[in-house]
């Protein structure tokens, strides 16, 4: 193991409470790599190299000064990870003063890399999981060598699979790491299966089911809801969150795909979204972007720069077609709604009171609403 100056800034400021000296701690090689006085780091420090080539350690005296380069009073002391000396920690001072601090920050700072250390695996070990799972829904099936590594890295490949896809959206500020440490671990907490990042703003989760009894759709809304309120209530940030539907191990595949596709509807509904529910979305989410732009410039195309006819069309759709309620919410009089409907149908010769009418403006809207969405 090798130690970082990220991971030496770390230790001296874990230390430094501890002791009124100056810290340093440098590489095997003597190269100080963190200090509490920053003019020292990267420079060399003599005795420093001379303590991990000794393994023991090394009283710095008033004399060393002026016959070791780089160094100042103090003590030196070997740091061990499996008994080999990976750096020095030095403590500045007068030596009789500093020297009963030794082995406690000695321990200390040996205590904080075996923490590092351990954390630093179950990052590993974290990555291994994601890449495997990740490479495994992208074929139509599974391996032989799938089944394998997935037992290895402690993945249930005997059961019933449905697969979760869940995208964050932080309102007030970007995904940091803090929101996704988070979220992974409140999840991890409450499913039965493996969560895995999938890039900077997702999760996969593969759940668990009996090959004989499945959970409840209730089941998953209840504990996708309760992750949803945890998110917004301590990051302002929301999920979308699509559910498969539960397959054999064999055609998990086919579980993410049609996770993937819930998780866009609930982009679009901002609300937690199975696919079992999905009808009309089916079959717009497999109409291709050139398709709907040229569907939109069709249809709704002549009035998209009208905002008082887009608002007025969006409100009337979003009441239902009830008339007094769009006139209402938009604070007009209903007579303004009729007149504006009618102007509606002068431009493009779509009637939003007729039947056909209404089917084609309401897939222009869910065509426009997509394309601002991916902009």
């Amino acid at each position: 193991m090798l130690l970082t100056s990220n991971l030496g800034s770390k230790i001296v400021q874990e230390v430094r409470p501890l002791i009124d000296e100056h810290l340093i701690i440098a590489n095997p090689e003597g190269v100080i790599i963190a200090s509490t006085d920053r003019n020292r780091i990267g420079t060399f420090h003599e005795g420093a190299k001379r303590t991990c080539m000794e393994k023991q350690e090394r009283t710095i005296t008033v004399e060393d000064e002026h016959r070791l380069q780089g160094v100042k009073a103090g003590i030196n002391l070997p740091i061990f990870v499996h008994d080999v000396p990976i750096g020095v920690i030095g403590i500045t001072g007068e030596p009789n003063n500093v020297i009963p601090f030794g082995s406690l920050v000695k321990k200390m700072t040996e205590l904080l890399i075996q923490e590092n250390f351990y954390f630093q695996e179950l990052e590993w070990e974290a990555r291994a999981l994601e890449s495997f799972v990740i490479d495994m829904l992208q074929r139509p099936r599974p391996i032989d060598e799938d089944i394998e590594k997935g037992q290895l890295l402690g993945i249930d490949m005997t059961s019933n699979k449905r697969c979760t896809v869940i995208t964050l959206t932080a309102n007030a500020q970007p995904i940091s790491h803090d929101m996704l440490h988070y979220s992974h671990h409140q999840l991890q907490q409450v499913i039965n299966g493996v969560v895995a990042r999938w890039g900077n703003d997702k999760f996969i989760i593969l759940h668990n089911e009996d090959n004989h009894s499945q959970p409840k759709v209730s089941y998953y809304h209840y504990l996708f809801e309760q992750f949803q309120q945890q998110l917004r209530k301590r990051f302002d940030c929301t999920a979308a969150i699509g559910v498969g539907p539960s397959t054999t191990m064999l055609d998990v595949h086919q579980s993410f795909q049609k996770a993937k596709k819930a998780m866009v509807a609930s982009i679009q509904k901002d609300t937690i979204v199975f696919y079992q529910d999905l009808q009309l979305e089916i079959c717009l989410q497999d109409i291709l972007p050139n398709t709907r732009k040229e569907f939109i410039g069709r249809t709704i195309g002549p009035i998209l720069a009208e905002n008082e006819l887009m608002q007025t069309l969006k409100t009337y759709y979003s009441s239902n077609l009830n008339l007094a309620e769009t006139a209402k919410t938009m604070n007009v009089h209903i007579n303004t709604v009729h007149y504006r409907l009618r102007k509606i149908y002068d431009i493009t010769s779509l009637d939003p009171k007729n039947v056909d009418s209404l089917v084609t403006i309401y897939l222009a809207l869910t065509f426009l609403d997509e394309n601002t969405n991916s902009d």
